[in-house]
């Protein structure tokens, strides 16, 4: 459905993908954000849009030198088309090459432990006209980039490449050729070197392999005499544009330049098993038992704390967010790997194929909230000093090249990251648990995993122009971008690829978006409603949930027919199980 402009007096025009008008509170809403000074071009409503705080969840606002501090963002960066990216072929080739060709390939990607695997991948063109910055290497390798691509550091954080230091190490990738032509490449953790037909071949991903010839014995590690790492010599700023290139690394999030080094990938979570739904029959509730025993949800947070969290590289960096949380370290590590609650849920579904799918909804949890919480009240001072008369509260913002946008970037960086890890670690353990009672507890590789953040801000071109584009309640939809789109409990879901409609900022919507408030469902429907409207799924089924009832949600079939000129639909989903909070 193509947009309509709605007829509403404002600086800047409000374009909708509604396909309903729009009640009084949420004109006033659509009206107040449309007449701030710095919005850029116009407001886009997805369809899925209704009532929120300041602005309306569903709505899409880029802005120009400010940022309104409701978003939880995360930025991303990207390379020139003609940066090499080596893959397991033993070649290399041009980034804009890979994105051309819109087709699987298998690169080298890095462990947290500093282990280097093998890990299928997909390029993509991701902005036009980027500002770029030349980051040099110590090997004489020059790599040109945008500003906040981050580069992997030789601890296994990452580091925007605008923020790199001289003399920083980053994580090395060292390949060469033996007598005998085989690749060979060198271990980060350990500093041998290693073969790399082996380490594909025991990847999985090339298939079935023979087991004499893949014992671990047969995998050659050669001595390196020295193991030493890639520093940055500069990073310098250039004075010009050009259309920029990421990968999507699903399983890692990272790769290998030839350069030498590795960086970050572009990517709710959903993924494709090798499982079919005749392998659920008759265990659906022992697999919600598990899932509600293994994932705090709501308030509650974990007892005890896995490694995998304690290592998390980015607690080192805690110690520098606002300074309203410092109190809170502990809570942050106890909840991550929780789910929360609202709209947040755990699923398990089947597509239209009878392949299963997991799918979960969650968040930057406690100390997400507090920490935008504090830039908020931040914000609000600010313009209460400054005389600043909005017409919302709540749309108090932030102004590039200040002290404060700074903290609050920061910030919204750690948090983002934050989401992403909790939601890795809760996939990690729902997909265990659905492997014991499916395979015995073998480990399976996804055949699809897809990543989408629903509330962020993040640095973009549209129109030719550098802008801060915050979707609220929205997913970014680029050509080619995966996204998912979730309907209510008891409806279905949709995996998409974006179009890149212009006149959106290439988003779409978020789900179905909310048709009444929690508290009137609650007045308005009763425990009986809920189980009917919830009839072969497997969930909670008491008045705890009663806000989450479909019949609270717009119908998902309505909202995706209002955005077929923003995505095209993937995979249909419909949901088996669910655990809310």
């Amino acid at each position: 459905m193509p947009y309509e402009q709605l007829g509403i007096t404002t600086p800047h025009p409000v374009l909708s993908w509604a396909n309903h008008s729009l009640g009084s509170d949420e004109t006033k809403m659509a009206k107040n954000v449309a007449s701030l000074p710095f919005v850029f071009k116009h407001v886009a409503l997805m369809p899925d849009v209704h009532l929120g705080k300041g602005a309306l969840v569903g709505s899409v606002i880029a802005t120009k030198d400010a940022i309104i501090p409701a978003a939880v963002g995360v930025d991303l960066g990207c390379f020139v088309g003609e940066t090499l990216i080596p893959l397991v072929d033993g070649k290399s080739y041009q980034i804009k090459e890979l994105a051309d060709k819109k087709e699987e390939f298998i690169v080298y990607a890095c462990t947290p432990t500093g282990k280097i695997v093998a890990a299928k991948a997909t390029a993509k063109l991701t902005r036009k006209n980027a500002s770029l910055v030349k980051v040099i290497l110590d090997n004489n390798e020059e790599i040109i980039c945008t500003p906040d691509h981050q580069f992997m550091l030789r601890d296994g954080n990452y580091q925007e490449a605008q923020l790199l230091q001289t003399g920083t190490s980053l994580m090395p990738f060292y390949s060469q050729v033996d007598k005998d032509g085989y690749t060979l490449i060198s271990q980060p953790y350990s500093g041998r070197w290693q073969k790399a037909h082996w380490m594909i071949a025991r990847s999985g991903l090339l298939g079935e392999i023979n087991e004499l010839d893949n014992r671990p014995e047969n995998i050659e590690l050669i001595d390196h005499l020295i193991h030493y790492n890639h520093k940055v010599v500069a990073v310098i700023p250039l004075n010009y544009t050009e259309n920029v290139y990421c990968l999507t690394v699903p399983e890692y999030h990272n790769f290998a330049l030839k350069a030498g080094v590795f960086v970050h990938n572009c990517g709710m979570s959903a993924i494709k098993t090798q499982f079919t739904g005749e392998q659920l029959e008759g265990k659906l509730k022992k697999i919600r038992l598990d899932i509600e025993a293994a994932i705090p949800t709501g308030f509650n947070e974990n007892k005890d704390v896995e490694k995998a969290v304690t290592n998390w590289q980015k607690w080192r960096d805690f110690s520098n967010l606002h300074r309203g949380v410092q109190d809170l370290e502990g809570k942050a590590m106890k909840q991550m790997g929780s789910l929360g609650s609202g709209n947040h849920f755990i699923e398990i579904c089947l597509d239209t194929e009878n392949q299963v799918w997991l799918m979960l909804h969650s968040g930057s949890r406690n100390i997400g909230n507090k920490l935008a919480q504090c830039h908020i009240n931040t914000a609000k001072e600010l313009a209460k000093m400054a005389n600043n008369k909005l017409p919302d509260p709540d749309l108090a913002h932030f102004v590039v090249g200040t002290p404060e946008f700074k903290a609050y970037w920061e910030d919204l960086q750690w948090a983002q990251n934050y989401a992403l890890f909790n939601r890795d670690v809760m996939m990690s353990r729902f997909k265990k648990i659905v492997e014991k009672h499916l395979n015995g507890g073998k480990v399976t590789k996804p055949l699809l995993e897809v990543n989408c953040h629903h509330n962020y801000a993040e640095k973009e071109v549209h129109f030719g122009e550098n802008v801060y584009v915050t979707r609220k309640g929205a997913v970014r939809a680029q050509t080619e971008d995966y996204g998912i789109i979730p309907g209510s409990m008891g409806a279905k879901s949709f995996i998409v690829k974006g179009k890149g409609n212009a006149h959106s900022f290439c988003s779409c919507s978020h789900g179905a978006g909310r048709l009444m408030s929690r508290s009137k469902a609650k007045n308005v429907y009763t425990l009986d409603d809920l189980i009917e409207q919830t009839q072969g799924v497997e969930c909670r089924k008491d008045t705890g949930v009663l806000d989450e009832i479909p019949a609270a949600y717009k119908p998902i079939e309505q909202v995706m027919a209002n955005q077929s000129d923003l995505v095209e639909i993937v995979a249909t989903l419909k949901q088996v199980l669910c655990v809310k909070g």
